[in-house]
C-alpha cells in the first residue's frame, strides 16, 4: 500500500505535545511544508529534496521536524476515527 505523507518543519517545540490524529504533533508556529512523499510497502518515506535549502535554516538556527502522514491501513483507533498519524518530532540545530 501506498501512504500519502508530508514532511515539514516548525520554528518551535510544542510543549506539552497535543494530541494530533492519532499521534502527537511536537511542531508548531513557522511551519515550512517541505515535501510531499509516498510511504512504500514497509511503511518507510524518504524527503528527497535538501531540507535545510528548502526550509530556508541559516547556520546556528534549531528547527522541528515531522512527518504527518495517512493512516488508512489497520490505524491505531481504529478505521475511520483519526485516518491520520505523526513520525515521533525530532529537534535539529544546524551547524555551519
Amino acid at each position: 500500500y501506498w501512504q500519502l505523507g508530508l514532511f515539514f518543519q516548525a520554528d518551535d517545540r510544542l510543549t506539552p505535545a497535543v494530541v494530533w490524529g492519532d499521534g502527537l504533533r511536537c511542531a508548531e508556529r513557522g511551519i515550512v511544508r517541505l515535501e510531499i512523499a509516498f510511504m512504500d510497502s514497509y511503511g518507510t518515506s524518504l524527503t528527497t529534496v535538501e531540507i535545510g535549502a528548502k526550509g530556508g535554516v541559516a547556520a546556528g538556527e534549531t528547527k522541528r521536524y515531522q512527518l504527518w502522514y495517512r493512516s488508512t491501513h489497520n490505524p491505531p483507533c481504529g478505521a475511520g476515527v483519526n485516518d491520520f498519524n505523526s513520525t515521533n518530532g525530532y529537534e535539529i540545530t544546524w551547524q555551519p
